[in-house]
């Protein structure tokens, strides 16, 4: 009789932890942000806005992820300089919750198109994507995944201005990009 109460149980828990299991996988989502306004022009440099935003239905879930990994958008990668924000940048913000906003990152960003959101693995996946784009693109070494928090200030998180080369692929208003998220589950991986 234990016996059979105690296979009966192990049914019922392998049962369990398959259905949770694929419950969680079947709609396995990652950050994204977007680019806010135009670009700015300052003393000939280009400078552009990435965040998140709360427009439904695809806005950015943090939390969560708000795009599906088998999804393809453009890869935000960053490689801070450390350059002081130039004089011409608007002013940063602080929101409710105490957080830096649409503060300077400190770097200059890159954009790799039509990235599957499944191929980023892990961090050091992504980063060595955004390295190698780097090298080959700007000659420069250094680069890696943007991350939530790459702005500065108190608790910077929400948004960040960057400086930018060209077009980044026309930043369309509608384009959304994976953004890595280091304290929250968001993340492709």
């Amino acid at each position: 009789m234990f016996n059979k109460i105690l296979a009966t149980s192990v049914v019922t828990v392998g049962l369990m932890m398959t259905v949770s299991i694929s419950a969680a996988q079947a709609n396995p989502k990652a950050m994204t942000w977007k680019v806010f306004g135009k670009p700015l022009v300052v003393n000939s440099k280009t400078y552009v806005l990435f965040g998140s935003d709360n427009e439904q239905p695809d806005g950015t879930n943090p939390y969560e992820g708000d795009t599906n990994i088998n999804e393809y958008r453009s890869l935000l990668c960053i490689k801070k300089t450390n350059a002081l924000a130039p004089v011409g940048l608007p002013p940063s913000s602080i929101t409710p919750g105490g957080a830096t906003k649409n503060s300077w990152s400190g770097g200059t960003v890159l954009v790799i198109p039509n990235i599957q959101g499944k191929q980023l693995t892990s961090q050091a996946v992504a980063d060595n994507i955004c390295n190698q784009v780097g090298q080959i693109v700007r000659g420069v070494s250094g680069y890696r995944m943007a991350e939530f928090h790459d702005g500065t200030g108190i608790y910077a998180g929400w948004s960040f201005w960057a400086q930018a080369y060209g077009d980044i692929n026309g930043l369309a208003r509608c384009s959304r990009y994976w953004v890595n998220i280091n304290d929250q589950p968001a993340t492709p991986w």
